[in-house]
C-alpha cells in the first residue's frame, strides 16, 4: 500500500507517509513523463530507446487487418517527410531512407518516380552497388497517418531492387527488378511464385460469366479486322480435382453478338465488335458440366483467329465502381495483316490482375576500344489469377500462349575519333510492355477503369523533370498542370514567354504581346531544334501523357548518324532513321542531314546557325499536351495538340540563323526561323489525306537598342521588327502573313538616393497582310516611381505609376485603356 512509482520517487523524492510543507521549497508541478516519449524494445526484448515512434510498417499473417502502417505527425513536422539512417566503414557505405517525396530511379525503363512514398535501402562499395525499394503503395501514408496505425487486410505492395558490379574501370553490369502485387493478410500461403501476387478478398469470388470482345486493331482503315473462326475455337474448363471439360464436348458454346458474317468466319472490321459471352449460369453449362461453377479453378480459351485483331476480356467480377464490367486488353496482332496469313489458335486463361513484374539488366562500357556502349533488356509479366473462394492458393498466368512476357530493349553505341564521330541506337518496346499497376482499395476492390483511383505508374510521366508527376494517379491525385518543357531556361519555374505571371498575381497576356515587354520576348515559333517525330514541334519542348521511357511503347527501330566537327564551332552530320509500330503497319522512315554552327566573337558577336534537311515518310501520330502561351500558373490548363501528320511523303527543311552583337551602348539582335514541309506525293494522295503541297512557318526578327547617359537621364530608344508568314501555327491551323514594327523610348531619372522616375513611350504598327480588319496601331505611355529601401529586415520595392494605351483597329474607333497602381514588394535579397 505504501508503493510509490519508481519515477516519482526518483524525480520528486515523494514519501507517501511524510507530511508535506512547501514553505521553504515551493511545490513543483508534475510534468507528464510521456513528454520524454515512450519506452521501446526490439524483437529480442532489448531496450532500444525512450522517445517517439516515427515510422512503422509491419505485417502479421494470417490475420484480419494484418498489415499496419504508422507515420507520426513528427515525421512531417520534425523531419520534413525525410528520415535517413546511414553507416560507413572503410569502403562500405549504407543508408536507409524513408520519405514521402523520394526521387527514386532503378532504370527509366522499369522504375522512375520523382515522388516516391516508401523506403529505399542502399549499399555501395568500391565495386558493388545495390538498392532495394519498398512501399505499401495502396496506402503509403503520405506525410502522416495522424499518429494512428492504419491497418489493412488487402494491400498492393511494391518491391524492387538493383544489383550492379563494376567488372573493370570501363565495364559495369547490373541486374534489376520491380514488382507490384496484390495480397491479403488472411492467407498464410507462401508457396508458388512470390512475384505473382494473390487475389484480394473482394477479387476472390465466384465468376458467373466471362465475356470476350474482338476488335479491329486498325479501325481507321475499315478493313482486315479480327477474323474469328467459331468452328475452330473452344474453351477448356478445369476443376479442382483436375477434371477438364471442353466446351464443344459438353456443347457449351458462347453467345455470339456482332461481327460481319463472311465465308467461314466472322469479321470485326472498323468499329464493329464481336462479343462472345460465356455464361456459367446458363442451362447449357449447369446441365452438362461435370461440376458446378464453384469448383472451377481455371478457364482457358482457344480462339481460332487471324488478321488485325484485338482481344479484350472481362467478367462479372472485373467491374468498376458502378458494378459495370470493364474490358482489359489481352493481346493484339502484330502489323496490319488483312489476308488471314497469320491465322492461329491463340490460347490464354481468364483471371483477375494480381501483379506486374519486370526483370532485366543493363551493360555499360565506357571508352572500351574507343567505343561507348549502353544496353538494357527487360521482360515484363502481367500476372492474373482465376478466383475461387474455396481455394487458399490460385495458379498464375501471364500473357498468351504466343507471348507469356513482353520484352523491351535498347542499345546505344557511339565512337568519337576526332574530328569524326558516329552514333547508333536500336530499340524495341513491345506494345504489351507495362509499368502500370492496379491498386486495391481497403475492402479489396479495384477500380479497373479509373486511372486516377485504381492505378499507379512505376515509370512516371514527368516531361519537365520537376518534383511532381505530370499525370493524376492514385499515389498523386494533384497531378501537374504546369508543364512546359524547355520553356524555363532561367529555372524559376515560370514560362519564359510569360515571365510576369505568378501565383499571387495572374497574367494571361504573353510577354511577346505585352507593352514594353514584347521587345525582349519572342514567340515560341522562333525556337528551333530537332523534330525527329515530324509533328511540327521541336522535340525538346514536347509534353505528352506517356511514361518517360527512353523510347515510346509499341515502337521498334534504329537511328544511325555520323559526321565530323569541321571546326570547334562547325559540325556536320548525316543519318538514317527507321522506326515502325509493332502493332500496325505505320512507320517513320527518314534520311537527314544536320549542319550547326555556334561561334562567339568579341568583335563580330554571337552567331548561331542550324540547318536540318530530311526526306521523310512518317504516318505515326505523336499527339501532345502543351502549355498554351496565354495560360496562367494559378489556373492554366494544358491543351491537346493533335499530330497533323504532315510528313507522310515529304521533304522537310528547318533553318535557323541567330545573331547578337553588343557594341558599346548598341545591342543588335537578328533571328530567322524557317520550317518547311513540302509534300512529294501526288494530288490524289494530297486530297485523300487533306494536305496541302506546302506547310511552313517563316519568321524574321530584328531588334536594335541604344542605351546612353544624358546628364542625369538614362535614355534607351528601341526598335523591333517582326515578320511572319505561316500556313499553320503551333497550336492551330492558322494562315497568316503579318508585319509588326515597334518603336519605343525608355527614360530613367534618379530623383533621390533610392527613388527613381521611369517613363516610356511605345508605338506599335501591326499589319495583317491577309486580313485588313486585324490591322492596328497602338500608342502606350507610362510613368512609374520606384523606391528601394529596407524595413524590418526586408528589402522593400514600392512602385507607383500610371499607364495609358490608345489602340486603333482598321475601320474602328480608337480605344483608350488605362492602368494605375500602387504596389509594394518585400524580398530578402
Amino acid at each position: 500500500k505504501w508503493y510509490v512509482p519508481q519515477e516519482l520517487y526518483k524525480e520528486y523524492e515523494w514519501r507517501q507517509w511524510q507530511y508535506t510543507n512547501y514553505a521553504r521549497n515551493s511545490y513543483q508541478r508534475y510534468v507528464e513523463t510521456p513528454l520524454e516519449g515512450d519506452y521501446f524494445y526490439d524483437l529480442y526484448g532489448n531496450y532500444v530507446t525512450r522517445g517517439w515512434l516515427i515510422f512503422n510498417n509491419a505485417q502479421i499473417r494470417p490475420q484480419q487487418f494484418g498489415n499496419t502502417l504508422f507515420k507520426s505527425d513528427r515525421f512531417g513536422q520534425w523531419f520534413s517527410e525525410v528520415v535517413v539512417a546511414t553507416d560507413q566503414q572503410g569502403q562500405y557505405h549504407y543508408s536507409m531512407t524513408v520519405s514521402s517525396q523520394l526521387r527514386s530511379i532503378l532504370s527509366p525503363m522499369i522504375f522512375s518516380k520523382p515522388r516516391f512514398d516508401g523506403v529505399q535501402f542502399d549499399l555501395a562499395t568500391d565495386r558493388y552497388e545495390t538498392t532495394l525499394v519498398y512501399s505499401r503503395i495502396s496506402s503509403p501514408g503520405g506525410s502522416t497517418t495522424g499518429d494512428l496505425e492504419v491497418p489493412r487486410t488487402n494491400n498492393t505492395t511494391l518491391l524492387g531492387g538493383r544489383f550492379g558490379v563494376g567488372l573493370s574501370d570501363n565495364v559495369q553490369v547490373a541486374l534489376h527488378f520491380i514488382n507490384s502485387h496484390q495480397s491479403n493478410t488472411l492467407s498464410d500461403k507462401l508457396a508458388g511464385n512470390p512475384f505473382a501476387g494473390a487475389l484480394t478478398v473482394a477479387q476472390n469470388k465466384t465468376v458467373n460469366f466471362i465475356q470476350l470482345v474482338l476488335r479491329d486493331d486498325s479501325p481507321e482503315d475499315g478493313v482486315g479486322g479480327a477474323a474469328f473462326f467459331p468452328a475452330g475455337s473452344d474453351v477448356l474448363i478445369t476443376y479442382r480435382d483436375g477434371k477438364v471439360d471442353a466446351g464443344k464436348d459438353i456443347r457449351f458454346e458462347p453467345v455470339v453478338e456482332g461481327g460481319f458474317l463472311k465465308k467461314g468466319f466472322l469479321a470485326a472490321d472498323g468499329s464493329e465488335e464481336i462479343r462472345l459471352l460465356y455464361d456459367l449460369n446458363s442451362a447449357a453449362f449447369i446441365d452438362r458440366a461435370s461440376q458446378p461453377k464453384e469448383e472451377i479453378e481455371k478457364i482457358e480459351f482457344r480462339l481460332s483467329i487471324g488478321n488485325d485483331y484485338q482481344i479484350w476480356m472481362t467478367s462479372d467480377q472485373q467491374v468498376n465502381r458502378d458494378g459495370q464490367p470493364v474490358l482489359l486488353l489481352v493481346t493484339q496482332a502484330e502489323g496490319n495483316v488483312k489476308d488471314i496469313t497469320n491465322l492461329r489458335i491463340l490460347a490464354f486463361e481468364y483471371g483477375l490482375p494480381t501483379a506486374t513484374h519486370i526483370f532485366g539488366g543493363t551493360v555499360e562500357m565506357r571508352d572500351l576500344g574507343g567505343f561507348d556502349v549502353f544496353g538494357e533488356y527487360d521482360l515484363n509479366w502481367n500476372y492474373r489469377k482465376y478466383p475461387n473462394p474455396t481455394k487458399a492458393s490460385h495458379s498464375a498466368y501471364s500473357g498468351t500462349s504466343d507471348l507469356r512476357q513482353a520484352p523491351a530493349w535498347m542499345l546505344n553505341v557511339s565512337r568519337k575519333l576526332n574530328p569524326f564521330f558516329v552514333f547508333g541506337e536500336a530499340y524495341s518496346m513491345d506494345p504489351h510492355y507495362n509499368t502500370r499497376t492496379f491498386v486495391t482499395q481497403g475492402a479489396g476492390g479495384i477500380e479497373y477503369d479509373s486511372e486516377r483511383r485504381g492505378m499507379v505508374e512505376l515509370v512516371e510521366d514527368n516531361d519537365d523533370q520537376d518534383r511532381y508527376p505530370d499525370t493524376v494517379r492514385y499515389d498523386w491525385l494533384s497531378g501537374d498542370s504546369r508543364v512546359f518543357p524547355g520553356w524555363d531556361a532561367n529555372n524559376d519555374f515560370i514560362p519564359d514567354i510569360n515571365q510576369n505571371d505568378n501565383f499571387a498575381r495572374s497574367n494571361t497576356t504573353p510577354d511577346y504581346e505585352e507593352p514594353f515587354l514584347r521587345y525582349g520576348s519572342d514567340r515560341p515559333e522562333f525556337l528551333f531544334g530537332v523534330d525527329m517525330n515530324n509533328n511540327f514541334w521541336v522535340d525538346q519542348y514536347e509534353n505528352d501523357e506517356l511514361p518517360d521511357y527512353p523510347y515510346r511503347k509499341d515502337h521498334r527501330g534504329y537511328n544511325i548518324y555520323g559526321g565530323a566537327d569541321i571546326t570547334p564551332e562547325l559540325r556536320f552530320s548525316v543519318g538514317v532513321m527507321r522506326e515502325a509500330l509493332i502493332s500496325s503497319d505505320q512507320e517513320n522512315r527518314s534520311v537527314y542531314g544536320i549542319l550547326t554552327y555556334e561561334g562567339d566573337s568579341p568583335r563580330l558577336g554571337r552567331l548561331r546557325v542550324f540547318q536540318m534537311s530530311k526526306k521523310v515518310a512518317d504516318d505515326i501520330p505523336n499527339n501532345l499536351l502543351q502549355w498554351a502561351p496565354d495560360n496562367t500558373l494559378l489556373g492554366g490548363e494544358l491543351t491537346q495538340v493533335e499530330d497533323p501528320l504532315l510528313a507522310r511523303d515529304t521533304f522537310v527543311s528547318q533553318s535557323f540563323v541567330g545573331h547578337r552583337l553588343e557594341w558599346g551602348s548598341f545591342a543588335l539582335t537578328s533571328k530567322m526561323n524557317y520550317v518547311l514541309f513540302k509534300q512529294l506525293m501526288n494530288k490524289a494522295d494530297l486530297s485523300r489525306f487533306d494536305l496541302r503541297e506546302e506547310d511552313f512557318f517563316f519568321g524574321a526578327i530584328n531588334k536594335l537598342s541604344y542605351r546612353r547617359d544624358v546628364g542625369p537621364f538614362v535614355i534607351e530608344p528601341r526598335w523591333k521588327s517582326e515578320f511572319r508568314k505561316q500556313s499553320r501555327a503551333l497550336f492551330a491551323f492558322e494562315e497568316q502573313t503579318s508585319l509588326l514594327e515597334l518603336l519605343s523610348v525608355l527614360v530613367e531619372l534618379p530623383v533621390m538616393r533610392v527613388t527613381q522616375l521611369q517613363a516610356g513611350v511605345e508605338y506599335v504598327y501591326f499589319n495583317d497582310l491577309e486580313d485588313d480588319l486585324n490591322d492596328y496601331n497602338s500608342l502606350v505611355g507610362a510613368v512609374q516611381f520606384s523606391n528601394e529601401t529596407y524595413y524590418l529586415g526586408y528589402r522593400l520595392r514600392s512602385l507607383v505609376g500610371l499607364s495609358l494605351q490608345r489602340k486603333v483597329f482598321s475601320g474602328q474607333e480608337s480605344r483608350l485603356t488605362s492602368q494605375s497602381f500602387i504596389t509594394i514588394f518585400a524580398g530578402l535579397d
